[in-house]
């Protein structure tokens, strides 16, 4: 299906006028539109049945922030990373933290991005190596701004996050 919609999207920017990129581009860019779509959707479903949607959606957002800045570790199957990102999404806005393992998560999480931040970036964005010192820097700061905030949903993501640093992405 996705295979035939970026044929389609092809022809069509062909027809056009457009220089397309090519159907294999195309597709993966449907492809990872798709799987994050249905992560957001299902995420917040799951949010609002359960009565914790304002929650859900600081999950969803601090999550996605960080992460641009910091990389991380990339699941290789779509289906599998839909299942895995929601399942974790919705539980985070579920999990109180008591002061000491709010402070002790949030501890945890800024070691992790200030000895393993940016990960990965080299295979999934456009960033030169030459930021991201900065980029340590700043999703370090962000983490270590939770010690004043005192969420326990942020705790949660960035340490989730921080945890994702550790593990290198194949891209074979």
């Amino acid at each position: 299906m996705l295979r035939k919609a970026a044929e389609s999207l092809h022809a069509g920017m062909t027809r056009n006028g457009v220089s397309p990129p090519s159907v294999d581009v195309i597709y993966y860019a449907l492809h990872v539109a798709g799987n994050t779509v249905s992560i957001i959707v299902l995420t917040l479903l799951v949010g609002w049945i359960t009565g914790v949607l304002p929650e859900t959606v600081l999950a969803l957002l601090s999550f996605a922030i960080i992460r641009t800045f910091s990389g991380g570790y990339h699941l290789k199957s779509g289906l599998f990373c839909i299942f895995v990102s929601t399942a974790i999404m919705s539980a985070i806005p579920h999990i109180r933290l008591n002061d000491s393992w709010l402070l002790a998560a949030t501890a945890a999480a800024a070691l992790l991005f200030l000895f393993f931040a940016p990960s990965n970036l080299d295979k999934y964005a456009r960033i030169a190596p030459r930021h991201y010192p900065l980029l340590k820097a700043l999703t370090t700061t962000a983490v270590a701004a939770n010690f004043f905030i005192r969420s326990d949903v942020l705790a949660v993501v960035f340490l989730v996050q921080g945890v994702s640093l550790l593990f290198k992405s194949r891209t074979d």
